[in-house]
Protein backbone atom coordinates (compact mmCIF):
# COMPACT_ATOMS: atom_id res chain seq x y z
CA UNK A 1 0.00 0.00 0.00
CA UNK A 2 2.60 2.49 -1.08
CA UNK A 3 0.23 4.58 -3.16
CA UNK A 4 -1.43 7.48 -1.34
CA UNK A 5 -4.40 7.27 -3.74
CA UNK A 6 -5.54 4.11 -1.97
CA UNK A 7 -7.59 4.54 1.23
CA UNK A 8 -5.85 2.50 3.93
CA UNK A 9 -8.50 2.80 6.68
CA UNK A 10 -9.35 -0.77 7.71
CA UNK A 11 -12.38 -1.74 9.80
CA UNK A 12 -12.28 -5.54 9.48
CA UNK A 13 -9.46 -8.08 9.75
CA UNK A 14 -9.39 -11.77 8.88
CA UNK A 15 -6.15 -12.64 10.61
CA UNK A 16 -3.43 -15.06 9.59
CA UNK A 17 -4.47 -18.57 10.59
CA UNK A 18 -8.20 -17.70 10.45
CA UNK A 19 -10.60 -19.32 7.98
CA UNK A 20 -13.87 -17.65 7.03
CA UNK A 21 -16.55 -19.06 4.75
CA UNK A 22 -19.54 -16.96 3.70
CA UNK A 23 -20.42 -13.45 2.58
CA UNK A 24 -19.28 -10.33 4.38
CA UNK A 25 -20.40 -6.71 3.95
CA UNK A 26 -18.14 -3.98 5.31
CA UNK A 27 -18.86 -0.25 5.69
CA UNK A 28 -15.16 0.61 5.45
CA UNK A 29 -12.09 -1.37 4.44
CA UNK A 30 -10.79 -4.85 5.22
CA UNK A 31 -7.53 -6.75 5.44
CA UNK A 32 -7.41 -10.48 4.77
CA UNK A 33 -4.33 -12.34 5.98
CA UNK A 34 -6.12 -15.67 6.46
CA UNK A 35 -8.36 -17.72 4.15
CA UNK A 36 -11.72 -16.46 2.94
CA UNK A 37 -14.16 -18.35 0.73
CA UNK A 38 -17.17 -16.32 -0.39
CA UNK A 39 -17.98 -12.71 -1.22
CA UNK A 40 -16.51 -9.55 0.25
CA UNK A 41 -18.44 -6.33 -0.35
CA UNK A 42 -16.65 -3.27 1.07
CA UNK A 43 -17.17 0.46 0.66
CA UNK A 44 -13.44 1.03 1.21
CA UNK A 45 -10.24 -0.77 0.27
CA UNK A 46 -9.81 -4.54 0.51
CA UNK A 47 -6.23 -5.65 1.16
CA UNK A 48 -5.25 -9.28 0.66
CA UNK A 49 -1.98 -9.64 2.56
CA UNK A 50 0.95 -11.85 1.51
CA UNK A 51 -0.46 -14.77 3.53
CA UNK A 52 -4.07 -14.10 2.48
CA UNK A 53 -6.11 -16.36 0.20
CA UNK A 54 -9.50 -15.46 -1.24
CA UNK A 55 -11.67 -17.84 -3.24
CA UNK A 56 -14.74 -15.95 -4.41
CA UNK A 57 -15.59 -12.35 -5.21
CA UNK A 58 -14.25 -9.01 -4.01
CA UNK A 59 -16.35 -5.88 -4.56
CA UNK A 60 -14.84 -2.68 -3.18
CA UNK A 61 -13.76 0.88 -3.86
CA UNK A 62 -10.20 -0.36 -4.44
CA UNK A 63 -8.09 -3.46 -3.79
CA UNK A 64 -4.47 -4.35 -3.06
CA UNK A 65 -3.48 -7.99 -3.55
CA UNK A 66 -0.25 -9.37 -2.11
CA UNK A 67 -1.46 -12.95 -1.62
CA UNK A 68 -3.73 -15.20 -3.69
CA UNK A 69 -7.13 -14.50 -5.20
CA UNK A 70 -9.18 -16.94 -7.27
CA UNK A 71 -12.42 -15.47 -8.58
CA UNK A 72 -13.65 -12.01 -9.50
CA UNK A 73 -12.50 -8.57 -8.39
CA UNK A 74 -14.85 -5.63 -9.09
CA UNK A 75 -13.63 -2.24 -7.88
CA UNK A 76 -14.73 1.31 -8.56
CA UNK A 77 -11.19 2.68 -8.81
CA UNK A 78 -7.87 0.85 -8.62
CA UNK A 79 -6.54 -2.70 -8.27
CA UNK A 80 -2.90 -3.20 -7.40
CA UNK A 81 -1.15 -6.58 -7.53
CA UNK A 82 2.02 -6.57 -5.46
CA UNK A 83 5.14 -8.64 -6.21
CA UNK A 84 4.50 -12.30 -5.41
CA UNK A 85 0.71 -12.11 -5.77
CA UNK A 86 -1.20 -14.85 -7.60
CA UNK A 87 -4.47 -14.20 -9.40
CA UNK A 88 -6.81 -16.47 -11.35
CA UNK A 89 -10.05 -14.90 -12.56
CA UNK A 90 -11.56 -11.67 -13.82
CA UNK A 91 -10.83 -8.06 -12.84
CA UNK A 92 -13.13 -5.09 -13.48
CA UNK A 93 -11.64 -1.68 -12.61
CA UNK A 94 -10.65 1.80 -13.79
CA UNK A 95 -6.92 1.44 -13.05
CA UNK A 96 -4.78 -1.71 -12.92
CA UNK A 97 -1.26 -1.91 -11.49
CA UNK A 98 0.68 -5.18 -11.80
CA UNK A 99 4.13 -5.23 -10.25
CA UNK A 100 6.91 -7.45 -11.53
CA UNK A 101 6.72 -11.04 -10.31
CA UNK A 102 2.92 -11.33 -10.23
CA UNK A 103 1.24 -14.45 -11.62
CA UNK A 104 -1.86 -13.16 -13.43
CA UNK A 105 -3.97 -15.83 -15.10
CA UNK A 106 -7.20 -14.22 -16.17
CA UNK A 107 -8.74 -11.20 -17.81
CA UNK A 108 -9.14 -7.53 -17.06
CA UNK A 109 -11.84 -5.13 -18.18
CA UNK A 110 -10.95 -1.48 -17.62
CA UNK A 111 -13.47 1.31 -17.99
CA UNK A 112 -13.76 4.96 -17.09
CA UNK A 113 -17.36 4.32 -16.06
CA UNK A 114 -18.18 3.20 -12.54
CA UNK A 115 -17.94 -0.56 -12.20
CA UNK A 116 -21.34 -1.96 -11.31
CA UNK A 117 -21.81 -4.93 -8.99
CA UNK A 118 -23.16 -8.07 -10.64
CA UNK A 119 -26.93 -8.43 -10.92
CA UNK A 120 -28.35 -10.74 -8.26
Amino acid sequence: MKDSRIDTKLDTLVGQGATFEGNITIEGGARIDGKLKGKVNAKGTVVVGKSGKVDGEIMAKSAVVGGEVKGTIRVQDRVEFETGAKFDGEVYCKTLVVQEGVIFDGSCTMTKKEVQPPKQ
